[in-house]
């Protein structure tokens, strides 16, 4: 039963002309971007954390109210995200991935360490979800979304 399900499993993928070692190389790719992009943020590195981001790429959650739109307006959350903290770093728990094609997901939950200039140290967990596609044979992030977790009310 288990090889009938490899065979049907690797027919599949084929037919979709996706072979298992080239799914494995897109999952290995994307894990890696997205490391990248959460080590640059740590990092406080600008450039590092808005390069492989979409010139039309939207965020939402944590930064502001509404939708942030576009590289530009990406750049300067991520800019006035440095500005306000002397330290911050983000720490997904748990992080998972997915590729469908040409498009790529990670998602799960976080640990934020911040310190705002001139305050106390804070903690909040969250969660996030980023998007991906493919371009040119590299991943670019389309989209992200962080929003808190609130503790549970009793």
């Amino acid at each position: 039963m288990t090889c009938r399900r490899a065979i049907l499993i690797f027919l599949t993928l084929l037919s979709l002309g996706l072979s298992p070692a080239v799914r494995a190389q897109d999952l290995a790719a994307l894990k890696a971007g997205f490391d990248a992009e959460i080590d640059a943020l740590n990092r406080r590195d600008l450039n590092a954390a808005v390069g492989p981001v979409h010139d039309r790429m939207v965020l939402f959650g944590i930064f502001s109210p509404f939708p942030i739109e576009g590289k530009d307006g990406f750049r300067q959350a991520v800019q006035d995200y440095f500005d306000d903290y002397e330290h911050a770093v983000l720490t997904p728990i748990d992080p998972d991935f997915r590729v469908v094609g040409t498009t790529g997901v990670a998602w799960g939950n976080f640990r934020l360490a911040t310190k705002q200039k001139g305050g106390p140290s804070e903690y909040a967990d969250g969660r996030y979800m980023f998007t991906y596609a493919q371009v040119d044979g590299k991943w670019v992030t389309i989209s992200m979304h962080y929003s808190l977790l609130l503790p549970l009310v009793r």
